[in-house]
């Protein structure tokens, strides 16, 4: 008979840790909206006023490079479309904005105008794609609200493709992170991109306006921007792997704050809030994909055993001084599945649930699957194979 079951197993991770103090609060930031998201396991980190309707700056132009890639999904261009400039790309920013400084009438690539808004936030270059793209700006605006909608951005609603003091035209840092970790998983033509130390138009050679780039060379982007020298916006990428003993860790933070008044702020509270999700935190890979969790005993065959594992490597992110605290004996882990295993089972059938806990507290789960195919063996042994239970013999 089939019986549901539940199996407590405790994971030894054979970890090696060295020494540290009690983990430090969040450092207080000047911004009015941030957040701080580990991208491996979903678990924010730290945040404030996350869902705080604000003036997104020109971090507008992230959802303009999203519909851009959006737009050569769906071939309504491609990266080689050239698009020619006319005078709205000139005109249409204020006087100090970031400018590609493009020639009028004359026809850039889509993948060029990209790399433009990418590197240094280049609003003549968010202009030129937007009319490209949408053939008037108001088009393009309704494109870039339809993706928000799709993506879950509940909190915000655009009303220009540059910076813009409509009120009207409003993020949140919650939001904001949506689209750029977005941006990072189905955007990997622009991965090189952000980072790309600088930009020429033919006539000048523009840098990279994202200063955190020169900090670490675990940043990889995406945006740092000012609107009207009072509205300053960030978004960082924060991507590094490396070694404690024995053990590998893997960190990919997202951090958005905005609203900032002052670069300085901006910068200096920034570069804190990522130091911080850095030091304070460790992200740890339990089980990594397809690798043999267990063997499990399957009824109808002779004497087979399926290898089960996850078809996703699951992680966990924790704070690092109550791993160094606990260590091993704070997790363990809990499976449930149906007893007893009957063939025939399939490659990737699911066979159970698995939670993880550290202290008691769930902290991850995951589908045990089957590794591989398992048969049935013939009649005439199964017959004989019950004959043995019924008896006892062996």
């Amino acid at each position: 008979m089939i019986k549901q079951f539940f199996i407590l197993l405790y994971v030894t991770l054979c970890l090696a840790f060295p020494n540290a103090v009690m983990a430090q609060k969040a450092p207080v930031m000047r911004a009015q909206s941030w957040i701080q998201v580990d991208r491996l396991t979903d678990t924010v980190l730290a945040s404030s006023n996350a869902d705080k309707r604000v003036n997104p700056g020109n971090s507008v132009l992230l959802m303009v490079l999203y519909t851009a890639e959006k737009a050569i999904e769906d071939n309504i261009v491609n990266r080689n479309t050239k698009i020619t400039v006319n005078n709205d790309a000139l005109s249409v920013p204020p006087l100090n904005a970031a400018r590609f400084y493009v020639e009028p009438n004359k026809p850039v690539t889509v993948a060029e105008l990209q790399k433009a808004v990418a590197i240094m936030a280049a609003n003549d270059a968010a202009v030129a794609l937007a009319e490209g793209i949408g053939r008037t700006l108001e088009n393009f605006v309704e494109m870039m609200n339809e993706n928000a909608a799709s993506l879950g951005m509940k909190n915000t609603h655009y009303t220009s493709v540059i910076g813009s003091s409509n009120k009207g035209q409003y993020s949140s840092a919650r939001d904001t992170l949506i689209l750029a970790d977005t941006l990072l998983n189905d955007c990997p033509e622009l991965l090189n991109v952000w980072t790309q130390p600088d930009i020429s138009n033919g006539l000048f050679k523009h840098a990279n306006s994202n200063p955190f780039l020169w900090r670490t060379d675990a940043i990889r982007g995406l945006h740092t921007s000012e609107f009207q020298m009072k509205n300053w916006t960030s978004v960082v990428y924060f991507s590094r792997d490396y070694l404690e003993g024995d053990t590998r860790f893997s960190r990919e933070l997202l951090t958005v704050t905005m609203g900032f008044d002052k670069a300085e702020h901006n910068t200096t509270d920034t570069m804190k809030l990522v130091n911080w999700g850095a030091d304070n935190y460790k992200t740890l890979m339990l089980y990594q994909a397809y690798d043999t969790i267990d063997r499990i005993p399957v009824e109808l065959t002779n004497g087979a055993r399926v290898r089960v594992g996850v078809k996703e490597s699951v992680y966990v992110t924790l704070p690092r001084d109550a791993i160094l605290q606990k260590g091993a004996k704070g997790f363990s882990v809990k499976v449930s599945r149906l007893d007893p295993l009957v063939a025939p089972i399939k490659k990737d059938e699911k066979i159970g649930d698995m939670t993880v806990y550290f202290n008691e507290k769930p902290v991850a789960e995951a589908q045990l699957v089957s590794l591989h195919d398992v048969q049935q063996s013939n009649f005439w042994r199964r017959q004989w194979q019950r004959i043995k239970a019924i008896f006892g013999m062996h």
